[in-house]
């Protein structure tokens, strides 16, 4: 049942990504003295980005969490947007210096998409990660031996990431955030909006060893002892806020945030006990941030983006955390056709 709300999300966002093609969502429905339209125009641009993906696991009753994260490298791609059209193509910079002796290799491969029309913004989400690093927090940390604040390289622990995310901007007349991510608007006086919207999303995490280091799972995470395997789905509704400042002509700075309330599905397996099902409610977030000039030539700009959604898992104060991290910085030029 929770697979199929997945897969109606899915097909609701590819409806939407069609719905780009018409005019309405192109062109006309905007106040001219707040928003110019690049909407006919070609963007080319280069940039250089990097994502991050991160899980969080608490044990609130103990004082100690361990972060996992990702060793991602920064990667240099080309990308064009054109009426309803955009495309990014990227690979690892060749001299990328990720210290894997330090943290480990990571691999990753999937679609990580922020669709942004002038109504709305559609996030979608595939992505199978390998290999991750774990550091310590809490009270309890500090008798757990790391080397340069690094406990543990988990070069096999997997996760893989699924999930859809609508938000829906009230004030799209006049504030825009093609203007701040895209470069396809241009934001003439500065405005802000009230969001909505909806999300749904799966999340496992796989280690055939453990998802729990066996030195801390002798004495923490007790109910996570001899876990291998994790899989949730998330389904919530999110409220925010979003503006964009316009200190002078052709600059412009763009935040926002919004809070997710929602539920989520729990399946645990286990070496021995075998599944355990349970359902939490969870919170969780979004911030974007975003900022750049308009040279004659050219845009110059920075964006970031970061997600985190929580809940408590089972017994005795246990509690998981997961979000991603995208951060870009852009050289474009408009080319008008």
């Amino acid at each position: 049942m929770k697979k199929g709300w997945l897969i109606l999300a899915l097909l609701f966002a590819s409806k939407l990504l069609s719905a780009q093609k018409t005019e309405g969502f192109s062109t006309k429905r905007y106040d001219p003295d707040y928003i110019a339209s690049y909407y006919s125009d070609l963007i080319v641009r280069v940039y250089n980005a990097d994502k991050g993906n991160h899980l969080i696991l608490n044990d609130q009753e103990n004082s100690l969490g361990i972060k996992y994260r990702s060793n991602d490298s920064f990667k240099l791609g080309l990308g064009v947007n054109y009426k309803w059209f955009g495309l990014k193509i990227g690979t690892d910079r060749f001299f990328s210096d990720n210290d894997t002796q330090k943290y480990g290799n990571t691999s990753s491969f999937g679609l990580q998409s922020y669709i942004i029309a002038r109504p709305f913004i559609l996030d979608v989400m595939a992505l199978r990660t390998k290999g991750y690093y774990a550091t310590l927090h809490g009270e309890q940390a500090r008798q757990f031996q790391t080397v340069d604040g690094v406990y543990d390289r988990m070069g096999n622990l997997k996760t893989t990431n699924l999930g859809v995310n609508f938000i829906y901007v009230l004030n799209s007349k006049r504030f825009s955030y093609k203007a701040a991510f895209n470069q396809t608007d241009l934001q003439l006086k500065s405005a802000g909006s009230f969001l909505w919207g909806v999300g749904v999303s799966s999340l496992k995490i796989e280690n055939g060893k453990g998802i729990i280091p066996t030195e801390i799972s002798t004495a923490y995470f007790v109910d996570w002892a001899e876990l291998v395997l994790f899989h949730s789905y998330s389904s919530y509704g999110s409220f925010g806020y979003a503006y964009s400042l316009v200190p002078f002509p052709k600059a412009i700075l763009t935040a926002s945030t919004s809070v997710q309330i929602g539920v989520r599905f729990n399946k645990m397996k286990y070496v021995d006990q075998g599944i355990v099902r349970q359902q939490k409610a969870g919170i969780g977030g979004e911030i974007r941030l975003s900022g750049g000039y308009h040279f004659p030539w050219f845009y110059v700009g920075a964006s970031f983006v970061q997600t985190q959604f929580n809940s408590d898992v089972r017994f005795r104060g246990m509690q998981i955390a997961n979000g991603t991290s995208f951060l870009e910085f852009t050289l474009s030029k408009r080319i008008k056709l």
